[in-house]
């Protein structure tokens, strides 16, 4: 099978800066692709050109960069509009079997369902509105083109969250969901542990990392857990402003600071930390949370992310808001229980098991009038 994956926006941006990486292999989108490759199927991707890698690599697939065009007004980090991509798929979409564009909320999707026909599957992530101008913009949107141009595609949300929020704007919804896919063959159990904790996060305020810091200095108070370690993976702008809170509360000992990893590096401390913490003030959809999965890490977050009713359904870990000390000792003293419930269902998250319900979904959908 011959699959084109749509998705113009490969990294998030800070603030509408979009920081262009040496390499692009650990992005989500280039993950899913390896899915599909690894059961043997041909891939390309269209991305935006903007988010091109500044160094040359190699993929097992192809990828295709279009520029953007007004990007003051389509700013490429939120709604790109890319020059020629209307151009591309009419010449090249008889060549593939099945086209997977991200987001109902997206120029490139309404090109994609403009030329794709029902060849095409929209892989929805969001779960509310687009902050842009005070979210008039998507909510126009959502209630006008879904009926006028995505009538033909089918809509595979990746979460409940997004189900239940697409739904109120498309006909044609999956009720089976396709989270983002990780490596594998990177993120894999271990079956021993340490006497650690982790959080992978970009260290800027809205990740409340400050708070999860305050928490783990609850936790060494604690005879039993006194010898713990706090790993931090990311960088930002607070983290100097988070080394010094570490110093002024005397747990700077237990707290290290990595700084950016790449994702077979910072996959050792993921495996090995008794949980991954997540306290987040407005993150949806967070993939190092689907990375703790397969690595069979149990969670303990708020219930902002998207997938907080999963964890609490498959018994992955603690999703309470105003989680503390206490349930951080509650999730090591239930580790091996919690550790084995991710293993259970890993095969679900994987970029391989993703790829592979995406398929099984196109084909039921592809045959439903058969």
């Amino acid at each position: 099978m011959k699959v084109l994956l749509i998705n113009c926006i490969l990294t998030t941006a800070e603030k509408r800066v979009i920081t262009r990486r040496a390499s692009i292999k650990d992005c989500m989108i280039c993950n899913f692709a390896q899915g599909f490759v690894a059961l043997g199927h041909q891939v390309t991707i269209l991305a935006s050109q903007e988010f091109a890698p500044t160094q040359s690599e190699q993929y097992p697939f192809e990828i295709v960069f279009f520029p953007s065009r007004w990007p003051q007004v389509f700013h490429p980090s939120l709604l790109p509009w890319p020059i020629g991509m209307r151009q591309w798929l009419q010449q090249h979409v008889a060549e593939y079997d099945m086209v997977v564009s991200s987001e109902v909320f997206q120029l490139s999707t309404l090109i994609a369902a403009q030329c794709c026909g029902d060849k095409l599957l929209i892989w929805q992530e969001m779960v509310r509105h687009q902050r842009m101008m005070h979210r008039w913009p998507s909510r126009i949107w959502y209630r006008v083109v879904p009926q006028l141009f995505m009538r033909d595609a089918l809509v595979v949300p990746r979460s409940e969250a997004a189900y239940r929020f697409v739904s109120h704007y498309c006909h044609q919804v999956s009720d089976r969901f396709v989270d983002h896919g990780v490596d594998g063959e990177t993120f894999y159990p271990d079956e021993q542990s340490d006497d650690s904790l982790i959080v992978v996060a970009r260290l800027v305020p809205g990740k409340n990392i400050s708070s999860i810091v305050n928490k783990f200095a609850r936790l060494l108070q604690h005879e039993a857990y006194k010898d713990y370690r706090l790993d931090i993976v990311g960088d930002g702008e607070q983290r100097e402003l988070l080394a010094n809170q570490a110093i002024s509360l005397s747990i700077s000992n237990h707290v290290v600071f990595h700084g950016y990893l790449s994702h077979s590096q910072m996959a050792v401390l993921v495996r090995r930390a008794k949980a991954l913490l997540v306290d987040t003030m407005n993150d949806l959809n967070m993939i190092s949370i689907v990375e703790a999965i397969a690595s069979g890490t149990p969670i303990v977050t708020n219930t902002l992310p998207s997938t907080s009713s999963y964890i609490v359904q498959h018994g992955l870990g603690i999703a309470r808001d105003g989680w503390n000390e206490e349930d951080l000792i509650q999730v090591i003293r239930n580790y091996e229980a919690m550790h084995r419930a991710c293993v259970a269902v890993r095969d679900d998250v994987t970029n391989v098991g993703c790829a592979q319900k995406m398929i099984d979904i196109f084909s039921q959908w592809n045959h439903k009038d058969a």
